[in-house]
C-alpha cells in the first residue's frame, strides 16, 4: 500500500487569493486617511502670493547679499483691473519703492529696471517684513523671503 502526503502547496495555492483580498482591503484603507494633494493649495516658487483686489503678485521675493544691504524686489505682478495701478513695497526702517502694472497687463518686477529697497533689514535666508499696497488695496503686510543673488536671481544683485 502506498501512502500518500499531503503537500503544502494546494492548501497554498487556495489561500494564496484570498491573502492578496485581505491586502488589497488593507492597502486601500490608507487612502480613505490621506487628504487627496491637488486639493491642498500651495505656492509653487520661491516666494511668496499676495492678493491686493484686481492685482495679484506672484513669487514675490527680495534679493539681498546682506543684512542692512540694498535689496532688489523680485516678482510677477498681475492686474486684472482697467485701471493701471501702482504697487508700493515698503519696507522697515522707511525703505520704499514703486512698480506700475498697465490695465489687464502681466509684468515681471525689476525685470527691465530694478525695483529697489534702499535697506534691507533681514538676513539672506530669512524674511523681510513688508507693506505692500495699492491705492484701492491699502497696504499689506507681508513676510517675505531674502535670497542671496544666486542662481536665476544672481542678474538681481543689488
Amino acid at each position: 500500500m502506498t501512502r500518500r502526503t499531503s503537500s503544502p502547496a494546494p492548501v497554498a495555492r487556495r489561500l494564496a487569493p484570498l491573502a492578496v483580498a485581505v491586502a488589497a482591503f488593507g492597502l486601500a484603507g490608507c487612502q480613505m486617511t490621506s487628504p487627496i494633494q491637488t486639493d491642498v493649495p500651495y505656492t509653487s516658487a520661491d516666494g511668496i502670493d499676495v492678493d491686493l483686489q484686481d492685482v495679484q503678485i506672484r513669487n514675490l521675493v527680495v534679493v539681498a547679499e546682506s543684512k542692512g544691504g540694498k535689496g532688489t524686489i523680485s516678482g510677477s505682478a498681475i492686474n486684472r483691473g482697467a485701471q493701471p495701478a501702482t504697487i508700493t513695497f515698503a519696507g522697515e526702517g522707511g525703505a520704499s519703492a514703486t512698480f506700475q502694472v498697465p490695465a489687464y497687463g502681466q509684468e515681471q518686477i525689476s525685470e527691465g529696471s530694478p525695483v529697489s529697497l534702499s535697506a534691507v533689514t533681514g538676513e539672506p535666508g530669512g524674511l523681510a517684513t513688508l507693506q505692500v499696497g495699492t491705492g484701492p488695496s491699502g497696504a499689506n503686510i507681508v513676510k517675505v523671503p531674502i535670497l542671496l543673488p544666486e542662481g536665476y536671481y544672481e542678474t538681481l544683485a543689488p
